[in-house]
């Protein structure tokens, strides 16, 4: 999620880094695919790039992002005078084909969501809602927070946003961290469960998403101000974008198994904005092209600084704990203690801990144990989507409230008792999952 900032660097850094960010992105690929990149090389160009962009960093963002910094170095710092493995490597560059994987999703705004008339009227009631929830669950599932901002922008042009609105955007886009490839969610996931498999965590999100989506827009629509509702004029026509790059990237990743997911990701958001761009504007497809490249992928300091910093945060745990040789005391990690886990991880978002802190601390603690991935990956999916939705602190909610002058704070109470009956369907989820897989 975006940070605000006051203190912006020069035009002339910031274009520099959305270049080295575009090369990053080209590098993790090549490393993916094999043409032998070696993995510190595109993990570097983003640490270049975020040295550049650190000084956009401010507020909660920065104290988060310190804060992990510190923590990790100090990890891999005790790892090192205790003769262990400092795992400065994995430090480096952990997170480099996830942060290359949010880099190319972002150029997806420019193709995918609808062109909507200025003069169009804006759709009310119930089924506006209903509309308003899937579309930008939908939509945010493959562009992220931008399509909050946008749908937001038209939804408040006229009137403040009101907190009912403001609870279909949190809930609809939260959900998608469920099951969406190109959600960060699902990086982390991947990254944090090594061996998980992406058919198997989206196999189980999108059910779950889909009955949250059905929970919410019931639980919404209730609401007294529902049938004053006004929506976003969706138009559903434009969702082909969306659902061909789906279609493109599973198609991928089942002929090509070795390729890693996220490499496959960032080449086709890739590819296809690029084509898309030039079949609808040949004229100026490269100019809006550069233009994203040196103005957008520079807005996207808070994402890079939190992830390299994670990067540093999982790498320090795992070097302490493995140096220290201290073990969790258990005999097994299955869905009991999931849910467990899961409870815990959503507790401390609500307090203002990103889920990326938690997630990577966990991973850190619970690798010696060698969990199954593909139950902590949907842990790690399912804290994410009810941590996002019901934490004042989310960087989802920050924005909206600058953007749009939401209280964050109001939405622990307006998703709060949605969160609460999610999480009890998470952990039946969880059990059911351990059950089928034996």
């Amino acid at each position: 999620m975006n940070a605000t900032s006051s203190q912006l660097p020069a035009p002339g850094v910031g274009t520099l880094a959305g270049w080295l960010m575009l090369a990053a992105i080209a590098l993790s690929v090549a490393n993916g695919i094999g043409l032998g990149v070696p993995r510190g090389v595109p993990g570097a160009v983003f640490w270049l790039a975020g040295v550049l962009l650190a000084s956009r960093v401010s507020g909660l963002q920065r104290t988060q992002t310190l804060a992990m910094f510190a923590v990790g170095l100090a990890g891999l710092l005790y790892a090192w005078l205790n003769g262990g493995d400092a795992q400065l490597d994995k430090a480096l560059s952990t997170n480099q084909a996830l942060l290359a994987m949010l880099t190319a999703v972002s150029f997806l705004r420019l193709i995918s969501l609808p062109e909507v008339d200025a003069g169009e009227a804006d759709p009310r009631g119930r089924a506006a809602l209903w509309r308003t929830l899937f579309g930008v669950h939908l939509f945010g599932s493959v562009i992220n927070l931008s399509a909050v901002m946008i749908l937001g922008d038209r939804q408040s042009r006229r009137h403040p946003m009101t907190p009912l609105q403001a609870a279909v955007l949190s809930r609809g886009f939260a959900l998608a961290s469920h099951w969406s490839p190109f959600f960060a969610a699902m990086g982390i996931a991947l990254t944090n469960a090594p061996g998980a498999q992406l058919v198997t965590l989206s196999s189980v999100g999108l059910p779950l998403a889909a009955i949250g989506l059905l929970l919410a827009g019931w639980q919404l629509s209730r609401w007294p101000e529902a049938a004053a509702f006004v929506g976003y004029p969706m138009h559903f026509g434009a969702l082909w974008v969306p659902g061909l790059l789906a279609t493109l990237v599973m198609t991928a990743h089942a002929l090509l198994p070795a390729i890693p997911i996220l490499s496959l990701i960032s080449a086709t958001a890739l590819g296809l904005t690029l084509v898309v761009l030039t079949a609808r504007h040949r004229s100026d497809a490269a100019t809006r092209f550069v233009t994203q490249v040196q103005s957008g992928l520079p807005r996207m300091s808070g994402e890079l600084m939190l992830f390299l910093a994670a990067g540093v945060l999982a790498a320090g745990i795992a070097s302490a704990v493995q140096s220290s040789g201290w073990t969790l005391d258990l005999l097994e990690f299955g869905a009991t203690q999931a849910s467990i886990l899961l409870l815990l991880m959503v507790a401390v978002s609500a307090a203002g801990v990103h889920p990326v802190i938690s997630i990577a601390t966990a991973h850190g603690i619970l690798a010696p144990l060698a969990p199954d991935p593909n139950l902590m990956g949907i842990t790690y999916l399912m804290s994410w989507a009810a941590g996002v939705s019901s934490s004042p602190f989310s960087g989802m909610h920050l924005a909206m409230q600058g953007r749009f002058g939401i209280d964050s704070r109001g939405f622990l109470r307006w998703n709060g008792s949605f969160t609460l009956l999610m999480l009890a369907i998470d952990v039946g989820v969880l059990h059911l999952y351990q059950a089928s897989v034996g």
